[in-house]
């Protein structure tokens, strides 16, 4: 009884060993499939974004061309409207192509540059201002790169229009997905690669403009000249600020760069002292507010004060947000009633506690330095005629704005009504025309500008 027992018992669990493993290989099959739509899929979006790739450059090249000849402002300005909204869609299609980090930094550069250079044009047109020498140059320059990059990727789309070669990285069914070495080469990281290097005698494009050389080469105004200080030096300087001792801060190690500075730590606090000069560039306190207690009035009031007692300047608040009862506001440096956006500090305060949590003072240090302002050419009633007449005036002070560039631009702020909208429109102290338009939204969070 017991034998027959024992094999029946034997005879289920065998044909339970043979369920699982249709079942097992049933399970293999169908993850196989659904990794192989998975993988079709994914190399049809990069197939495309190939092909895409290839008509934007082919469009840019084209569209660089005509602008070459074009010879006024109503030829030249659909042309370089065309080019910022190409260049965004090639730097679109590029950054989905499945590469090698750093394999596409100077084309994706280069099609960052086509964009931003095509904007300042535009400006300059808007203005009536004729392009210079050296203008057109940087458009021929911009248009025989145009020429070499739609020939590479017009051949590399080619080579692979048939769909014979895999873009992205093999898929293997080993365990998981993407079992390679690390020494192993995407698809397309060659071709990028070699076209990339054909960058390398790129020439440096100074205008005014985000992505213009010189931003990335600039250094800190304010910290020009001063001294530089110890590690211990800083130490000080951050422990008084954080009112602690020296012997309790964690040193957390020096960031380079154009804005040199020693860094630590102390329980949820995170601080960081300028190499030359020994200026607190970011502090960051990691507390929770829980509650509110504050409003955002007194914010403005505690961050003004810290700032008078750091730097003995004045400084106005632009605007604020309040996010998880942390109210961070926007503080530019005041001087003779000039109000100087780029000079600009942001401060965080807990309205819970009422104490300040945060602080980034890179825009003064990299911005601020005595400027000599010349008197304006045209009058507050001359520039306020540049306004659309829908706007009633409210207010009106002498502002200087940062450009694209990094460059000022001196202004009158007027600060505007309209259907119930409050508006600020800057116009240009010497040629009357319009620099910025920007609407005010205030809410129960703050107040920002778009």
């Amino acid at each position: 009884m017991e034998q027959k027992f024992t094999k029946r018992i034997a005879v289920r669990l065998a044909a339970f060993a043979a369920l699982a493993a249709v079942l097992l290989i049933g399970a293999g099959v169908a993850t196989y499939n659904l990794i192989s739509r998975y993988k079709n899929n994914l190399e049809s979006k990069y197939q495309m974004s190939l092909n895409n790739l290839a008509d934007y450059t082919t469009n840019i090249k084209t569209t660089l061309e005509k602008s070459i000849y074009a010879n006024t402002a109503a030829a030249r300005q659909p042309a370089f409207a065309k080019l910022m909204s190409m260049s965004e869609g090639a730097k679109a299609a590029l950054s989905q192509l499945p590469m090698s980090s750093g394999q596409a930094n100077d084309i994706q550069k280069y099609f960052a540059q086509v964009g931003d250079y095509s904007y300042y044009i535009l400006s300059k047109l808007a203005k009536n201002q004729e392009l210079n020498d050296s203008e057109r140059q940087t458009i021929k320059t911009l248009y025989s790169y145009a020429c070499d990059l739609n020939l590479a990727v017009g051949d590399m789309a080619a080579a692979y229009a048939d769909g014979s070669v895999d873009l992205g990285r093999p898929i293997t069914l080993r365990g998981n997905i993407d079992h390679l070495s690390d020494s192993s080469e995407l698809t397309l990281d060659g071709g990028f690669r070699e076209m990339n290097e054909g960058f390398t005698d790129y020439p440096t494009m100074i205008y005014d403009g985000p992505f213009s050389d010189h931003i990335a080469n600039r250094k800190p105004a304010f910290l020009q000249g001063k001294p530089s200080l110890s590690e211990e030096q800083a130490r000080s300087i951050a422990a008084n600020f954080l009112r602690t001792e020296r012997g309790r801060l964690t040193y957390e190690g020096e960031t380079k760069g154009n804005l040199p500075t020693y860094n630590y730590s102390v329980g949820s606090e995170y601080i960081t002292v300028t190499k030359y000069g020994g200026y607190i560039d970011i502090y960051k306190n990691d507390e929770m507010a829980t509650q509110r207690k504050f409003t955002a009035e007194d914010a403005i009031r505690k961050a003004k004060r810290l700032l008078l007692d750091m730097y003995r300047e004045d400084f106005t608040e632009s605007y604020y947000s309040i996010n998880e009862n942390i109210c961070t506001i926007n503080l530019a440096y005041t001087k003779n009633d000039i109000v100087y956006y780029s000079d600009l500090i942001k401060v965080s305060v807990s309205l819970h506690t009422g104490e300040i949590v945060g602080l980034c003072t890179t825009g003064y240090l990299m911005s601020h330095t005595e400027r000599e302002m010349q008197p304006e050419t045209i009058s507050q009633a001359q520039a306020q005629q540049s306004l659309n007449s829908d706007l009633k005036v409210k207010s009106c002070k002498r502002a200087v704005i940062p450009t694209g560039g990094l460059n000022e631009v001196d202004t009158y702020e007027f600060t505007c009504e309209a259907d119930n909208e409050q508006l600020l429109v800057y116009v240009n102290t010497e040629t009357g025309l319009e620099e910025q338009i920007y609407v005010v939204m205030t809410s129960d969070n703050g107040v920002l500008v778009m």
